[in-house]
């Protein structure tokens, strides 16, 4: 079933409100006809990483509620959920099964066996891609005593799934038949890059591996009517290539983009990337894992790129934002802004209304973050509670705290936007990018007689829309 070309919400089943009544609560009595699609976070089962170590995706954390709330949501908007593909829970039933019964479990085959692969030299560890301070194995001992390796990417958790036979791709199509029949109808491919384990090569996006990777899962899904969204946070080719082979991309670039042409008052590189980017993408501000770097660099020139990350955490008025915008990972690169994007535009409403308008006019369905939705201020408490940098932009919203916040001026006007993205037809239309200077952007869409158009003064911060009424009545002519 195709996609609507509506706004999508992103968030947690339990971060406004508690559970996913609440959410849909929240969905259908405040957001209305402004939201036709909502990316789920992780509802499943975990133990660690927000979610993202899911026991199973066939059932919902029961804290959270059930299946039926799901699909509540699904009869009136399209549901996204993450399939976390790479990896599976240590105290997921398989893995327990493997390390009970060790090569005789039937689940054996799931699993990477480290010792398998042969010896891995000091030169072959150095040129594998990591996540963390030490080499991304976790030695396992078996009921019988015995010891064995397996390949963990990100934490010990989570335990790393072998694509290298059948098991895992059959583990995985009976998901993908699971949430298809549960009104799921696009699927996120979360970390998909690190699949690819080759000794000897960084084990991170190794062609054509990977792209025989991502063909085999958009087949199994397209025989089930659904949709799929590869996740990759690198260099922004990546999201060309995976938008030419008939996928949904990540317009990752977009984020920081906007940033420096706010902060700059610059639009050159952004026009330019607007002139080329793929139209099947799904634009982003922000999301639960903040604003990557390594998505803009070659669209942003190295000096630029550096100038705004030393931009954002100097001239933010929170010191927690100066320590934890700069979050180096052990690849030892500036890796993401762990910060809320209304912070990142030091809380300016103008500016940060600026960049949604432009996010919502760009080719492609926008997601709109759940902090992003309430301009919500940097989390510094959960941050320093949690020890994990991030969650910082990963606020959890009672209800009342919800709502309260999406009556303030910022949030109104950013709905006055949602609304008018997911109900006016000519976004069903072509795509225009008019000449502008270098301090403005002219963009809009033409469906037949309908039109709208955003032009931003980036000096001034300001965007005007104008264009035909859907209702007939007098021409669209306001400010933001």
């Amino acid at each position: 079933m195709p996609l609507n070309n509506k706004v999508q919400l992103i968030a947690y089943p339990n971060r406004i409100g508690s559970t996913l009544r609440d959410l849909a609560d929240f969905m259908e009595g405040h957001l209305g006809d402004a939201i036709g699609g909502l990316h789920l976070l992780p509802p499943f089962p975990s133990n660690d990483d927000g979610g993202f170590s899911p026991l199973t995706h066939r059932e919902i954390e029961p804290t959270f509620g059930s299946w039926a709330d799901v699909e509540r949501i699904a009869k009136h908007h399209d549901i996204c959920l993450d399939l976390v593909l790479n990896h599976i829970s240590d105290e997921s039933r398989e893995f327990v099964d493997f390390v009970e019964k060790g090569d005789a479990s039937q689940y054996a085959p799931l699993f990477v066996d480290v010792d398998a692969m042969g010896d891995i030299s000091q030169d072959d560890l150095a040129k594998i891609h990591i996540r963390k301070e030490k080499e991304p194995f976790r030695t396992v001992t078996f009921g019988d005593g015995s010891e064995g390796r397996v390949w963990c990417t990100f934490s010990e958790r989570q335990i790393d799934l072998d694509y290298s036979g059948n098991a895992a791709f059959d583990m995985m199509a009976g998901t993908i038949r699971f949430l298809a029949e549960r009104g799921v109808g696009m699927l996120r491919l979360d970390a998909f890059g690190y699949t690819t384990k080759k000794i000897g090569t960084s084990c991170f996006l190794v062609e054509p591996d990977v792209w025989q990777l991502l063909e085999r899962f958009r087949v199994m899904a397209a025989d089930n009517g659904v949709e799929i969204l590869p996740e990759v946070h690198d260099h922004p080719s990546y999201q060309y290539a995976i938008a030419r082979r008939g996928m949904w991309s990540y317009a990752f670039a977009l984020p920081p983009l906007l940033l420096y042409s706010l902060l700059d008052a610059n639009s050159h590189y952004l026009k330019a990337w607007l002139r080329m980017c793929p139209h099947n993408q799904v634009t982003v501000l922000d999301t639960h894992d903040g604003i990557c770097i390594p998505d803009v660099e070659d669209i942003l020139p190295r000096y630029h790129i550096e100038a705004l990350i030393k931009n954002v955490s100097e001239r933010s008025a929170d010191p927690i934002l100066r320590r934890s915008a700069a979050n180096v990972h052990s690849v030892g690169a500036i890796y993401q802004l762990t910060c809320t994007f209304y912070d990142a535009l030091q809380r300016n409403d103008d500016a940060y209304i600026t960049a949604r308008a432009i996010q919502l006019f760009t080719p492609g369905i926008p997601q709109v973050y759940y902090v992003g939705l309430l301009a919500g201020d940097n989390d510094t408490e959960l941050m320093e509670a949690t020890g994990e940098a991030r969650d910082i932009n990963r606020h959890f919203y009672s209800m009342d705290e919800a709502v309260a916040a999406l009556e303030t001026e910022v949030a109104r006007r950013q709905l006055t936007l949602l609304k008018l993205r997911s109900t006016h037809p000519a976004f069903d239309g072509q795509f225009e990018l008019h000449y502008s200077n270098d301090s403005s952007v002219s963009m809009g869409w033409r469906n037949g007689d309908h039109t709208c158009h955003l032009f931003v003064d980036l000096n001034f911060r300001t965007a005007t829309i104008t264009g035909s009424n859907p209702d007939g009545g007098e021409e669209l002519n306001f400010r933001l």
